[in-house]
């Protein structure tokens, strides 16, 4: 995806592109869980803490399960937000190929569309679940002990709004961080590949690509996790902009970068998982498809395609 050629390749059928997404994102959540755990009780604290401490706390609070805790919401989450994002992307893509935009920009502008099309149908509700359940542990509560009981009491005490609190920050999170991966990995990629490209390369490429994404918007991420983590009528933080000013200028700047080595080691592994587990399970379900004759199968992945 992205690099250096965005012309001519094979377009896989959106049921493969959606299933293909779903299975990559299901296995990076499995993998990755526990550094996100760290990272949002890093960011909820109004004091610095550091990652290994805010590790330490959580197994003193809740054991090793507790680095876990908002895995189903984070399961539903990034299995479906792969899923959309990945047949989005093929589809944003498709018309700015269509409608002749440079080609230097189509894997970018692709990618920020597919970003802000996950988050407004499925990022924002999800991410509030996990990390309301995430902030059980700093709490000492248990409010949000299950996902249905998750979205009984958001929906009871704030209407269904309430799932899409942060829904601006974390548009402009999936947007910029998605954009981001889908314009650099295809670059990196093209640098370290050979010809067919290595597993190792894949996952080298995606974790570089991670890397980069991260660094850039770790702050909305942090503006994104203070808003989604209040919980109650009284809130401290309204909206985006709000937040932002609130938290630079009550805890200064270095607060919006709190949490960023556990997420960095999330979001690169996570990505170096992505993008390798993506062009495994879409060439297998192409294969299968094909050998069906259905769906448009095919033998090769539109992500090596495109490398």
């Amino acid at each position: 995806m992205g690099g250096s050629d965005t012309t001519a390749k094979p377009k896989r059928h959106a049921v493969i592109t959606g299933l293909a997404g779903f299975c990559s994102g299901a296995t990076e959540a499995a993998v990755t869980m526990p550094f996100d755990t760290i990272k949002t009780y890093c960011q909820v604290q109004k004091t610095g803490i550091t990652p290994v401490t805010a590790a330490r706390d959580i197994h003193k609070l809740k054991g090793i399960g507790g680095f876990y805790f908002g895995l189903p919401a984070v399961l539903v989450q990034v299995a479906g937000k792969g899923a959309i994002r990945w047949s989005a992307y093929e589809q944003f893509k498709g018309g700015l190929q269509a409608a002749g935009a440079p080609k230097a920009s189509i894997d970018l502008f692709a990618g920020m569309g597919a970003g802000f099309a996950e988050a407004f149908l499925w990022t924002t509700p999800t991410e509030r679940l996990k990390v309301l359940r995430q902030n059980d542990i700093r709490s000492g509560l248990n409010r949000y002990s299950s996902l249905p009981s998750a979205v009984r009491t958001v929906a009871a005490e704030h209407g269904i709004t309430g799932l899409y609190a942060g829904i601006g920050a974390c548009g402009l999170r999936q947007a910029s961080g998605v954009g981001v991966r889908f314009a650099v990995y295809g670059r990196v990629k093209a640098l370290l590949s050979s010809d067919p490209p290595q597993m190792w390369q894949s996952a080298l490429a995606g974790g570089i690509t991670g890397c980069v994404s991260t660094a850039l918007n770790h702050p909305i991420d942090v503006v994104k996790t203070r808003i989604e983590a209040q919980d109650g009528k009284q809130k401290e933080y309204n909206n985006t902009m709000q937040a932002f000013r609130s938290i630079v200028r009550e805890e200064g700047v270095r607060t919006l970068y709190r949490g960023i080595a556990p997420r960095m080691v999330k979001i690169s592994l996570g990505q170096a998982i992505t993008f390798t587990a993506y062009e495994r399970y879409s060439d297998a379900l192409a294969g299968v498809a094909g050998a069906l004759g259905i769906f448009g199968g095919s033998s090769t992945s539109a992500l090596a395609s495109a490398a």
